[in-house]
């Protein structure tokens, strides 16, 4: 794995030197738009339909349209002091079911650094006797980020960054009210038949199966005769094909006769 960045969580007086890697793979393959008529790889300009040109990256500017179909112009943002892109500052402790799972956002490791590893096992074993999460704070791509960090497993600690409660459509929440006329008798059925399908949560019983039959599709497929870039070596695709042939036939499948 490659660590996004190194930094320090605040932990009262104690800093705790740790490095943050991303937990989690995307789950989509990545596919790219070619021209069927020579196999080349198809590329997007920044064209103004106005000027009638292409614009460079120092023409553009972000913008936030009006009710009436005008914008304006957003001034880009200052970037945050270069300290806080590296501080994960713990502002409260809680239990984890206090915290409703729609608002977790992206995961990431946290990895002990140099002489840390001692404040590490400490605060992750303490949050794991207590039954505690904790919530803090921190600055990624110069953006304030609400995080939580809990123990997992045995001895890692994970940081969930998380959405802000504004960005909770409420009106959703509105849902299924109004008038519903269930028996006593249904309630049973409900209640017996979700007992019958309880079991224990297994993720590994669970891949991503269309994931799974588009690389079985690609790894039967024959490469393009023309290549993305000339200067990577041949083997380069060879080995991704490998790859994915590993990728399939270590990937279990639920349901596989």
């Amino acid at each position: 794995m490659r660590s996004l960045y190194k930094g320090i969580i605040g932990f009262g007086l104690v800093a705790i030197p740790v490095q943050v890697y991303k937990a989690m793979d995307e789950e989509r393959v990545e596919l790219h738009w070619v021209h069927t008529v020579c196999g080349h790889r198809i590329h997007y300009r920044k064209f103004c339909s106005q000027c009638h040109r292409d614009v460079t990256a120092e023409e553009l500017a972000k913008s936030a349209p009006l009710p009436d179909g005008r914008y304006v112009v957003v001034p880009a943002e200052e970037p945050a002091p270069a300290a806080s892109d590296h501080t994960i500052t713990i502002l409260s402790f809680h239990s984890l079911t206090e915290i409703d799972p729609v608002f977790y956002r992206q995961a990431y490791w946290l990895e002990p650094g140099a002489g840390g590893r001692k404040a590490y096992r400490l605060l992750t074993g303490t949050m794991r006797a207590a039954g505690k999460v904790a919530l803090g704070e921190m600055t990624l791509r110069s953006r304030r980020r609400m995080t939580v960090l809990r123990p997992y497993e045995e001895t890692a600690l994970m940081l969930h960054q998380m959405y802000f409660p504004e960005s909770l459509r409420r009106d959703g929440a509105q849902f299924g009210q109004g008038p519903a006329a269930i028996s006593d008798r249904e309630r049973e059925m409900a209640e017996t038949l979700i007992a019958q399908m309880s079991e224990p949560f297994v993720p590994q019983n669970y891949p991503n199966a269309a994931r799974q039959r588009l690389l079985e599709t690609i790894a039967g497929l024959t490469p393009s005769a023309v290549r993305a870039d000339a200067g990577k070596p041949v083997a380069e695709v060879i080995d991704l094909m490998e790859q994915l042939k590993a990728s399939i036939a270590g990937s279990p499948r639920r349901g596989a006769s």
